[in-house]
């Protein structure tokens, strides 16, 4: 499947399944926790928007976000339906309020999930690299962002695939220190 279609599919299938759950999603989460969740999504950017913002980030965007873009101009994944939630992946015009750092710095920030920073290394990627996204913690600065050793297409598959649960730091839990870091 070539770079882009996965998102197009994978939201597709996720607007079924909300719809067949007239707008709610059953999950079941970590230790066998229930819960209804709700999905909302922006219209599509323009073209000539992300033409426009390409041009005002003096670089080029990967393809695979471009194509997000495209489908829904940002969206607010899994949340609760009446206290709302914490994973949103930004519209393209809100990249620049959220990425107060330094955006000349050569990092976008794309989403806030659960106070994690997902970060578009435009370096790595007009470099030639597939593995641009990094994660960061929402008050550290991008200098302490760790690679995921992903593109964004692949992150938001496995993230809808997980239903919200921040997957990338499933490596530090194990058997003996589990009920310690959820203290």
């Amino acid at each position: 499947m070539s770079q882009g279609n996965i998102i197009k599919k994978t939201i597709t299938s996720l607007r079924q399944r909300l719809e067949a759950g007239n707008g709610l999603l059953s999950l079941q989460l970590r230790e066998g926790e229930l819960y209804e969740a709700k999905c909302t999504f922006r219209p599509p950017a323009r073209e000539e928007d992300l033409m426009l913002f390409q041009e005002k980030l003096g670089c080029k965007l990967p393809e695979d976000y471009l194509n997000f873009l495209r489908i829904t101009n940002g969206c607010s994944l899994f949340d609760h339906p009446e206290y709302g939630g914490e994973a949103y992946l930004y519209g393209w015009q809100d990249t620049f309020g959220v990425t107060y750092e330094e955006p000349n710095e050569g990092y976008l920030k794309v989403a806030y999930i659960y106070q994690d920073d997902i970060v578009i290394h435009l370096k790595a990627f007009n470099e030639g690299s597939d593995h641009y996204l990094m994660v960061k913690g929402h008050i550290d600065q991008f200098h302490e962002a760790r690679p995921l050793h992903m593109n964004f297409e692949q992150w938001f598959d496995r993230f809808i695939i997980c239903q919200g649960e921040k997957y990338w730091n499933w490596p530090i839990y194990n058997e003996g220190n589990n009920n310690k870091l959820r203290d």
